[in-house]
């Protein structure tokens, strides 16, 4: 038996045999969607501009969030020129005529197949940045080994094909339907909707979540043993010092983490059992809305986070404010050191 019902991470709706939107969408969804591009797109192109000019947070780890503020942009800029003008219905399928054209907007646009790049990007980005605080503060012995720039280089590559990878089924259950001038979405059956569905839930939400939490709970576990293995001696050591600012930066990328968590929780879970075919949520309920609007904000809150939480951050915020006014004053201790 042939399933009509696309997965719901690619669309956001479910489709009607003519194949518009089922679920109704009010004016406030799209004026969100845009307004979490815009802040998105300013906000990490903020924090890239931020870490290339301050020279400072010039480290591996910086590096790595660099890389994944480069994946936020990226889908931020996406959430308004692609989620947004499919959704408001700006864009839509070529005519019969441009078939070949129909099936690149298909497989390519109109199933938000580059937002959804983006986004599995950051997850995997958040994955390799915690790997690497993992080393550094677990393993600080074999860091060095793991850890150059050249292998720096090949993980962030590695992120980004990976997230192709794992996408590339939406270039196949998406395609063009000729006859009817619309976008034909389905799985060829039940079986490969429900398989798709297990595993586009496991590899880009819970297994990376299992092993971040792992991950910062041995890294909050052995800075705990090595502040009270300090504290012991007595002694206000440089690697007392050290050791606070180690754990301000762990603090900071676990409350992304916690973010992804809690910002991603209700959509995957909807989703999840959207495509084992029970529906917990229509998709015109305004649940259903904000479990979605609330994953898009994910690319939005980073920068946020890095405002309030990294003081290192602030300081670089007024270095490309002010320019060589601020750099005698950002001195100090380098919060994100290496290792």
């Amino acid at each position: 038996m042939e399933n009509n019902t696309t997965l719901a991470n690619y669309t956001g709706d479910e489709w009607t045999e003519d194949n518009t939107p089922s679920g109704s969408k009010d004016g406030w969804i799209y004026a969100l969607e845009i307004t979490f591009g815009v802040v998105g797109t300013v906000g990490n192109s903020l924090v890239c501009l931020i870490i290339i000019r301050a020279k400072f947070l010039h480290n591996m780890t910086n590096y790595l969030i660099l890389s994944l503020a480069v994946a936020d942009f990226a889908a931020s800029l996406s959430l308004i020129f692609n989620v947004f003008f499919v959704d408001d219905g700006i864009t839509s399928a070529p005519k019969r005529a441009y078939i070949a054209g129909g099936e690149l907007y298909c497989r390519l646009y109109g199933n938000l197949f580059f937002f959804w790049v983006c986004v599995t990007a950051s997850v995997f980005n958040l994955i390799v940045v915690t790997l690497e605080r993992f080393f550094a503060i677990v393993f600080p012995l074999h860091y060095n080994h793991y850890f150059t720039n050249q292998r720096i280089v090949i993980l962030v590559v590695l992120t980004w094909v990976l997230a192709v990878l794992q996408e590339f089924f939406a270039l196949l259950i998406n395609s063009y339907d000729a006859e009817k001038e619309v976008c034909a979405y389905g799985f060829p059956n039940i079986e490969t909707q429900v398989a798709i569905g297990l595993f586009i839930f496991l590899t880009s939400y819970f297994l990376p979540l299992v092993v971040m939490i792992w991950a910062y709970y041995k890294i909050m576990r052995n800075l705990q043993q090595s502040a009270r293995t300090l504290l012991n001696q007595q002694t206000e050591d440089p690697a007392y010092a050290l050791l606070r600012a180690r754990k301000k930066v762990v603090q900071v990328l676990f409350t992304v983490v916690m973010a992804f968590l809690v910002l991603w929780t209700p959509n995957q879970v909807v989703y999840l059992f959207e495509n084992l075919t029970f529906t917990i949520l229509e998709t015109d309920h305004i649940l259903y809305a904000l479990f979605r609007l609330m994953a898009f904000s994910n690319s939005v809150v980073n920068p946020f986070i890095y405002g309030f939480k990294y003081k290192q951050f602030r300081k670089g915020f007024r270095v490309v404010v002010c320019g060589k006014c601020m750099v005698n004053n950002v001195g100090g201790s380098h919060e994100l050191s290496t290792t």
